[in-house]
């Protein structure tokens, strides 16, 4: 029996290369998109083989999907770009790149695995879990967004379409948000919440996560959005003050306003928009299970961050 080969992108990032792992340890051979001979190597590392291109060489990616059993996009063009880079451009190069992606599948019936995310799907106003069929947000809103349907017409192409909607926040293996939230609070000397801190977030650990995006491969009759979630009860305002507690200083209240005029609008709503994002699909048609240890709030007080946590207070979030 031959091995099962996966292309994917974004495959040198926290998820990603976590996906490769995982794909590797089920005996998958795996190609990853690579944008710099730094990526080539640790992708190397992980065991995978490295191609060079981004999500603008179209040729690529659909020469790389055309040989592959499993195509897995994670790649984002907003990564390196956060903040200068406007929410159409972004949406068009990633577009652009997974229909490059589904044209190399064109016809095969092979798997289409895409990334999104649960903040797309409008807070339930009763306070209740949403789920993969929820409503969206108005199209004034940050997390208003199309993309997600025009992604799922590839299946009228003969391409299985997967979307997986990640938590805001994926934690574990000291990386991620939480680790970007360590840094800049250790930096800043104080951390910060939104209003009372009171909304409650989705949070979901990266290696459960990973074999979500493996289940979705190997599962014929898998189709459609599924979301990758855990946590649904955790507050912005727990996990800053625990981030805080963590790196040694103090957290703080900040109205929405001000958050706005500070960090723009999209990253205030996006620490202070309520969350909670159901995972019962993606159990109860893949047999997914959380098999994370901790939570979010125990992992950074007890777990993997205490290391990075303690490197922060000495170096002050360098």
């Amino acid at each position: 029996m031959s091995t099962k080969t996966l292309f994917i992108t974004g495959g040198s990032g926290f998820v990603g290369s976590t996906v490769i792992e995982t794909a590797l340890a089920q005996g998958y051979a795996v190609t990853a998109l690579s944008r710099t001979e730094s990526s080539d190597d640790y992708i190397r590392s992980l065991g995978a083989t490295p191609v060079r291109g981004d999500l603008k060489t179209h040729d690529v990616l659909t020469a790389e999907a055309s040989k592959a059993d499993v195509v897995i996009n994670i790649a984002d063009s907003i990564a390196r770009e956060f903040g200068k880079m406007l929410p159409e451009e972004r949406f068009a190069i990633n577009n652009g790149a997974t229909k490059a992606l589904a044209e190399g599948l064109k016809g095969s019936g092979k798997p289409l695995i895409l990334t999104s995310g649960t903040l797309y799907a409008r807070a339930d106003p009763e306070g209740k879990e949403t789920d993969e069929e929820s409503p969206g947000w108005p199209a004034d809103h940050p997390f208003a967004s199309v993309h997600e349907k025009d992604n799922l017409r590839y299946k009228d192409d003969g391409v299985r379409v997967c979307i997986l909607r990640l938590a805001p926040f994926v934690y574990g293996r000291a990386g991620s948000g939480v680790k970007l939230f360590m840094q800049n609070f250790a930096k800043a000397g104080a951390g910060t919440y939104i209003d009372d801190g009171s909304a409650r977030i989705t949070t979901v650990h990266v290696e459960d996560a990973a074999r979500l995006y493996l289940l979705l491969a190997g599962n014929a009759k898998a189709e459609g959005i599924y979301n990758a979630t855990s946590e649904t009860t955790p507050t912005h305002g727990q996990l800053a003050k625990a981030i805080a507690k963590a790196v040694g200083v103090e957290c703080h209240a900040m109205p929405y306003k001000d958050a706005v005029a500070n960090m723009g609008e999209w990253f205030a709503s996006f620490i202070s928009c309520e969350c909670r994002a159901s995972n019962a699909k993606a159990k109860r048609e893949l047999g997914w299970e959380i098999r994370a240890e901790k939570g979010v709030l125990e992992e950074i007080a007890t777990g993997s961050y205490v290391a990075l946590a303690e490197e922060l207070k000495k170096g002050g979030g360098q």
